[in-house]
């Protein structure tokens, strides 16, 4: 039996949410015996609670509902629910799947001191209670590695799976129909939690470069985020308001519209981007996506063309590669060879099966 302990249960809160939906789907699917444990609504899964409540009410929640018991594998998703899952306990084993420096990230979108230290702490005391790890790209095993003293024979890369039944190649004409959007503008889609890091300024900031010599482009930014008012603000002050249009949260069944409805997709961050699974998201919908060389970002777009990894992320770099796909100059891969570039390598079918591989390194032993 494997017990999965994630954060949301909504796919839709994020890219670790959506990763950990789509695997523990996949694993029962498969017919591995899973009990998925997470916060939020949902009645497919053991629910711990809202996870509004105080922190010491989660942690009470996660302390009585994930019991290890004989032959029992913990994989946790989120080292803040971990630590009381392993406090005081013996799991037969316990994999972690590390989607990010959850301290270094809050340092990076200006968090307090003492904070950012409590973190790291909490952090170094799940991992180093692992008998296995998953990581999505070699930038984040150089992450947990160095950061964190972790020996790189114990972790894993195994990148992240995009759910293909939902993520489908449609019509431009039916999907910017659906849309509302205009039929005849070129449109670039950047879909981010509107966040430091996410690189929206730059982009933003390079997009008005860009308009000066393409006026009818357009740039749709869908997310939900503490910087939504301020890069509301940048666009007014730029003169960008009629070029630019921010999405707000696009729910889960219009967001492969979305991207289908582009005709490319970017992905500006500008630092510690373990993967990017909206990258894929995009090719999966047959939509190319330009990617800045931050961790993870290039491995999902290897192989299928150079130009899609952008030189750097400043606003010139940026700007350089919106200008080359408007103007023609820039390589784009088809949509048809975007779509196969998913199937090949990034079913949630083929990396299910890779994680299993790392259960069962650790001391899982599935049950006939």
């Amino acid at each position: 039996m494997i017990a999965q302990l994630g954060m949301n249960l909504k796919a839709s809160a994020g890219g670790v949410d959506r990763y950990f939906s789509g695997l523990n789907t996949t694993l029962k699917r498969q017919g591995v015996r899973v009990t998925t444990y997470g916060f939020g609504d949902s009645e497919k899964v053991t629910c711990l609670g809202p996870a509004s409540k105080p922190l010491m009410h989660r942690w009470k929640a996660v302390r009585e509902a994930v019991v290890p018991k004989r032959g029992r594998l913990l994989a946790s998703h989120f080292a803040l629910y971990a630590l009381p899952a392993l406090l005081g306990r013996r799991w037969d084993s316990h994999v972690v799947h590390f989607h990010g420096p959850w301290a270094s990230e809050s340092q990076r979108e200006g968090g307090k001191s003492y904070v950012v230290m409590c973190k790291r702490m909490l952090e170094r005391a799940v991992y180093h209670r692992a008998d296995r790890f998953i990581v999505l790209s070699k930038a984040f095993r150089d992450q947990l590695c160095q950061g964190y003293g972790i020996p790189e024979d114990r972790v894993h890369i195994i990148p992240g799976g995009v759910e293909v039944d939902q993520f489908k190649p449609m019509d431009v004409v039916e999907a910017r129909q659906r849309l509302v959007w205009p039929q005849k503008q070129k449109i670039v889609v950047c879909v981010r939690r509107l966040a430091r890091r996410m690189g929206l300024e730059t982009l933003i900031e390079a997009f008005g470069q860009v308009t000066a010599q393409h006026p009818d482009a357009k740039l749709m930014i869908g997310g939900q985020g503490p910087l939504r008012a301020e890069l509301e603000e940048q666009v007014m002050r730029a003169g960008l308001s009629k070029s630019v249009e921010f999405l707000g949260f696009i729910p889960d069944n219009t967001l492969p519209s979305v991207y289908a409805a582009a005709d490319l997709s970017i992905v500006p961050s500008s630092a510690l981007e373990g993967f990017g699974l909206i990258s894929l998201e995009s090719l999966a919908c047959g939509t190319p996506v330009l990617v800045t060389p931050v961790g993870g970002l290039p491995d999902t777009v290897n192989g299928l063309g150079e130009d899609l990894v952008l030189k750097g992320t400043s606003t010139e770099h940026i700007a350089a590669g919106l200008n080359g796909w408007l103007d023609g100059s820039l390589k784009l891969p088809s949509r048809e060879d975007c779509r196969e570039h998913v199937m090949r390598s990034f079913t949630w079918d083929n990396i299910a099966a890779q994680v299993c591989e790392v259960y069962r390194q650790a001391g899982w032993r599935p049950q006939a």
